[in-house]
């Protein structure tokens, strides 16, 4: 009995394991196309460096603080290396619960707390040379709602190079619950939000509107062909 079961299992694993099929054979013993990714150099400005504000977009009529991702007036060449300006966070919440909304805000108010931060001003977008946060990080009022790329609440952070690695370490240990997005800000935002490319995310992702931004770029660039499109969505 025992050598039937071995048996069995024996010519089981045979049709298992079959042989390669002919077109998988033929691609094998060919050399193949292998996909080879490219890579950009990155720059981190200091907080106190200081630049031209030209070389970004003003806010759309209408604009706040909070939707508010500068983009560069000119898109950069592929050899030019990207630079990280300064960064967001962004920590959601279903806004439609209360009980899940105020759990979400005492995170905020102990974020708060833990960095002695205060609530960013009007002119707080990218940082450095660009706007007034030059003082270090700072906090805006939460949103309950849909609010651009965002599907649902969520409260967000103005964050200088400088202290990225010190929030990072800080959020993984006391998220919780809570899904957040660490993003930097480059003067390209779709890329900057997109997980596959820039961002980065602290438990799961959650399904940003991308084609916002897109559109929202193209309402400066006057988006015309897929060049001009492949370029603010890098």
């Amino acid at each position: 009995m025992i050598r039937s079961v071995l048996l069995f299992a024996i010519v089981s694993l045979g049709f298992c394991h079959q042989e390669l099929s002919d077109i998988y054979k033929a691609y094998k013993a060919s050399k193949g196309i292998s996909h080879k990714p490219s890579y950009r150099d990155v720059v981190l400005p200091s907080n106190t460096d200081t630049a031209s504000k030209d070389l970004f977009f003003p806010p759309l009529p209408g604009q706040t603080p909070v939707d508010y991702h500068p983009q560069l007036r000119k898109p950069m060449s592929e050899d030019e290396p990207l630079t990280y300006y300064s960064w967001h966070i962004h920590v959601y919440f279903f806004h439609e619960d209360e009980n899940v909304t105020a759990r979400s805000l005492a995170l905020r108010d102990e974020f708060i707390s833990t960095f002695s931060i205060e609530t960013c001003s009007d002119d707080c977008f990218m940082g450095g040379p660009f706007d007034t946060c030059t003082k270090g990080m700072c906090v805006w009022d939460p949103f309950y709602g849909v609010d651009g790329p965002h599907p649902y609440g969520q409260w967000g952070v103005y964050l200088p190079n400088e202290l990225l690695a010190q929030t990072v370490a800080w959020m993984t240990a006391n998220h919780g619950e809570f899904e957040v997005l660490f993003h930097p800000n480059t003067g390209y935002m779709v890329g900057d939000h997109d997980p596959s490319k820039r961002a980065l995310w602290i438990k799961q992702q959650v399904p940003l509107d991308l084609d916002f931004l897109i559109w929202l770029q193209c309402e400066w660039f006057t988006c015309s062909d897929e060049v001009t499109l492949a370029q603010v969505s890098y």
